[in-house]
């Protein structure tokens, strides 16, 4: 267990939408993205399809660390219908740096980081009432996977 000053690797998602803005700490290896309350992220705008992307964790092997990619659409391979953007450019799927700009269906910002933090520093990061931890116990692939209904 790290002490409260120990400094930690977090990765961070950082959204604003019409329910405004909130913070996220990655930690599990695949999220779900999308307007379906299902979802681990839930993206609140009608622009954003029921599944509107995934984030994957993917080692990084220059950093011995990981990072997250990020991919248009839903695990069979429907994509969104208004896609998604990194750094102004139009991606499927593509592995996420800090500071990499994001928006969701032309209207839900996000911005990605990897920051080196305190327990308590990653506290006051995340201090808005908005912010949930989305890390949950793994107990096999299958279970991780949910299947959505299409669009």
């Amino acid at each position: 267990m790290s002490s409260p000053q120990q400094k930690t690797i977090r990765h961070l998602l950082v959204i604003i939408d019409e329910q405004g803005k909130r913070t996220y700490n990655l930690e599990a290896s695949m999220y779900s993205v999308g307007r379906d309350g299902s979802n681990a992220i839930v993206l609140k705008s009608d622009k954003i399809s029921r599944q509107h992307a995934i984030l994957l964790r993917m080692p990084h092997p220059e950093s011995k660390g990981y990072r997250y990619k990020i991919q248009d659409g839903n695990l069979e391979g429907k994509r969104s219908i208004n896609g998604i953007t990194v750094n102004g450019q139009s991606v499927t799927s593509v592995e996420l740096k800090s500071g990499d700009m994001i928006v969701f269906g032309g209207v839900v910002q996000a911005a990605y980081y990897i920051k080196n933090l305190s327990d308590r520093e990653l506290q006051d990061y995340t201090k808005q009432p908005e912010f949930r931890s989305l890390k949950g116990p793994i107990t096999n692939k299958e279970e991780t996977i949910v299947m959505m209904e299409e669009d």
